[in-house]
């Protein structure tokens, strides 16, 4: 059953997070082609950090509002706030992982940035799943359990 559970959890997520891929692409395409210069930190490194920042609050409030709602115990703006600090720094982790693949790909093959991006996010997107679900997400009773240990 728990096998069952995690599988629908990661479809809701998967799902979701194709809203957050979307943002991404879009504010990445946009900061790398038409706001920021042509140089390697502008187009692979700055451009990838604002757009992942945007993605992030997105997929956030995805993960808040529906992939995780019933692992909330009060939907309160405190909660949400609460809940995004960590949700953030643990996306950080995610993000060094998708930088590391972008920036590989790009050196290795001169591909379009854009390009790089959704190649590594098919990877840090598996890690932030994990992250989220065993993590910042986690079901309450294993966080009682994890408490009387």
């Amino acid at each position: 059953m728990r096998i069952k559970r995690i599988l629908t959890q990661f479809v809701k997520y998967s799902t979701t997070t194709l809203l957050g891929t979307a943002t991404d692409t879009f504010v990445l395409w946009l900061f790398s082609a038409r706001i920021l210069g042509e140089s390697h930190f502008e187009q692979y490194i700055l451009s990838p950090m604002i757009s992942f920042e945007c993605a992030v609050i997105v997929n956030y409030t995805t993960a808040f509002f529906y992939v995780w709602k019933d692992r909330i115990s009060k939907h309160t703006f405190r909660s949400f706030l609460s809940h995004f600090w960590k949700y953030n720094l643990t996306c950080i982790s995610a993000f060094i992982v998708k930088m590391l693949i972008l920036n590989a790909i790009a050196v290795a093959f001169k591909l379009d940035p854009v390009i790089c991006n959704l190649l590594a996010l098919c990877v840090s997107g598996l890690l932030n799943f994990t992250i989220n679900e065993f993590v910042i997400f986690r079901k309450k009773e294993e966080k009682q359990k994890e408490l009387d240990n």
